[in-house]
């Protein structure tokens, strides 16, 4: 890990406005600072934002937007905007499978702010912080923007170099941003069947979103 990290900001350039499907990631980098890593990026997606929402809160089904998810779930409610949660993920880069668990507080700050802090003697990551941020950019396209800082406990081989990790990273981002998409219009439509009494309108899931809610 020690020969991979001092490699510094692999990312910074080459994941710069990258094209993800329908979804436009606009900016990627990535840091890394001794044995902890930022990160950030900022990506478009055509679905409204109260759709958006519910998906990327939905953290019981979080497998539904990324298929290396062994489990997710709600630990514990403390009251309407601070929950802690479990999300254990599994991610290989060619013979090599490492377990990610985070046990996190989430809380939400504000009408559109999320922000996750790991519990180091839950997880295998010394420390660990997020912030996702949704913003209506029209009824129907929304941005999403990560922040994030990250201290992992185990080892990755030094074999698993920057080419590696740099398509890793970027395939994570588009199938992840292209399922929360996909998932966020079923829920626009789901959402227009209940302001309908059931019947959908035919410019669904274009119907505009009732609110600009948090993430």
């Amino acid at each position: 890990m020690t020969t991979l990290i001092r490699q510094g900001w692999w990312l910074l350039a080459a994941l710069i406005s990258l094209q993800v499907d329908s979804a436009e990631l606009t900016r990627a980098e990535i840091e890394f600072i001794g044995n902890a890593y930022k990160y950030e990026f900022q990506v478009n997606i055509d679905a409204p934002l109260e759709a958006t929402r519910r998906v990327v809160t939905d953290y019981d089904n979080i497998k539904q937007i990324n298929d290396g998810v062994i489990d997710s779930s709600v630990l514990e409610v403390y009251d309407e905007n601070w929950l802690k949660r479990r999300l254990w993920l599994e991610h290989c880069i060619l013979v090599f499978c490492f377990d990610l668990l985070f046990i996190e507080n989430v809380r939400q700050n504000g009408p559109n702010e999320i922000v996750t802090t790991v519990i180091p003697e839950e997880s295998n990551f010394k420390r660990g912080e997020a912030m996702w941020r949704l913003t209506a950019l029209s009824d129907n396209r929304t941005q999403i923007s990560v922040i994030a800082e990250q201290e992992p406990d185990f080892w990755i081989p030094p074999l698993v170099g920057k080419a590696l990790m740099r398509r890793a990273f970027k395939k994570e981002i588009e199938e992840t941003t292209n399922n929360i998409e996909q998932a966020a219009l079923k829920v626009a439509e789901e959402i227009a069947k209940e302001r309908t009494g059931g019947i959908t309108p035919k410019t669904v899931p274009n119907a505009p979103p009732a609110s600009v809610v948090a993430p």
